[in-house]
Order: C-alpha cells, then structure tokens, then sequence
C-alpha cells in the first residue's frame, strides 16, 4: 500500500514531537497543567520511544531490507532491545502515576503485553527464517507501537464532538481513543500484510522426478 510510505513516517515523526513535549515536561520547561508530573525515570521510555519511532520506518523499508540486509539486521536488533526498554517503563508509568484509572490501566496493560507479544514472535521468526512471518509480526508490532500517536489525534475530535464535563469524561474519551486508535491501526496492518502477500511472487514447485 502506497499510503504507507507516508502514514508510517508521519505517525513517527508526530510520536517523536510527543515524547519531545513530554520530555520538555519532564524538564519543567513545559507545565504540566492539571496532568501529574512524571517521574525522572520516565525519561527512558521517552528517550527509548523517540529512536524507535525513528528506526521502525527504516525496518519496513523493503529497500533497505534487500540492498542492506546486514544493516536491516543491526537496526532490528536495535530497535528490539529498545522496544522492551520502551514497553515495560511505558507499562511502569501507568501504574506509578496516581491518576489514572481502571480502564487505562487494563488498557495499557493489554496493549503493552500485546506489544510485547508481537515482538517476540517477530524475533522467533526470523530466528526461524521464516521471514514472511517475521515481516508480517513485525508490521503488527509497530502498528501497535504507534497506538499512542493515533490516539492523541483521534482524541480531539472525538472530544469536540461528544464534550468533556470533567475530569471523568476526559478519561473515558482518552481511553475510548486509544481503543480505536489500536483498532484502526491493526486494521491497516493487516491490509498491508495480505496486500503483500498477494503482490509477492508465488515460487513454481519443482516438477516431480519422471
């Protein structure tokens, strides 16, 4: 899908300007408004979530993949240790911080296991050089990454439309948004995969022996 080209790149780059922002909160060059501030630690997950938002287009890029393949291992292993970094003090910051509720909290946690979950079938995978099922986790896997970046603008207009009353609302909102954000992005996802499967050549089986 051609669309991808420039989805994917645009999500990351709207994911990197968001850990910036959240990062110059962390720096107290930002107030953080009605929101809880986050702890020094959370630098991590921010610092972790901008360089995998960076590497994750070079890793879909079939270019790179066939002209560089030692390139396209390097950044992958990269990017994997970086997305376990990104995943488990993304999770932390959920449960440390004191305002969030029960559905966020249940949300974020499927999210980050499902997340979790992908990325180790894409490493079985190409452990197993099954590279067709590596391709396919993978794409699942930064489609689930990016989650957070659809949700943040998914949430505005969904809030405009519907109003917040309170604090109550904006959680509903907020989690209802990271919900479909979640939906519409595995939707893709998995147009892309059955797009590319259909658009790779079928290999002829070898003629059986006379």
């Amino acid at each position: 899908m051609k669309v991808l080209r420039f989805l994917v790149p645009g999500l990351c780059a709207v994911g990197v300007a968001a850990c910036g922002y959240a990062s110059a909160r962390l720096a107290g060059r930002v107030p953080a408004g009605n929101l809880a501030l986050y702890p020094l630690w959370a630098g991590s997950h921010f610092a972790t979530a901008s360089v995998f938002a960076i590497l994750a287009p070079l890793q879909l890029w079939a270019g790179l993949r066939s002209r560089r393949p030692a390139v396209h291992r390097v950044v992958g292993r990269i990017a994997a240790v970086l997305g376990v970094v990104m995943a488990v003090s993304g999770l932390a910051i959920v449960y440390d911080a004191p305002d969030r509720t029960v559905a966020e909290l249940i949300f974020m946690t499927v999210f980050f296991l499902g997340y979790l979950g992908f990325l180790a079938l894409g490493v079985r995978a190409a452990l197993g050089r099954n590279f067709t099922a590596h391709r396919a986790w993978m794409v699942r896997m930064v489609a689930t990454a990016l989650t957070p970046v659809s949700q943040r603008l998914i949430f505005p207009p969904l809030a405009a439309l519907l109003g917040i009353d309170g604090m109550a609302t904006f959680w509903q909102l907020f989690v209802s948004a990271a919900w479909i954000g979640w939906a519409l992005n595995m939707a893709v996802a998995e147009a892309w995969i059955q797009g590319s499967s259909a658009r790779r050549p079928v290999r002829a089986e070898p003629a059986p022996a006379a």
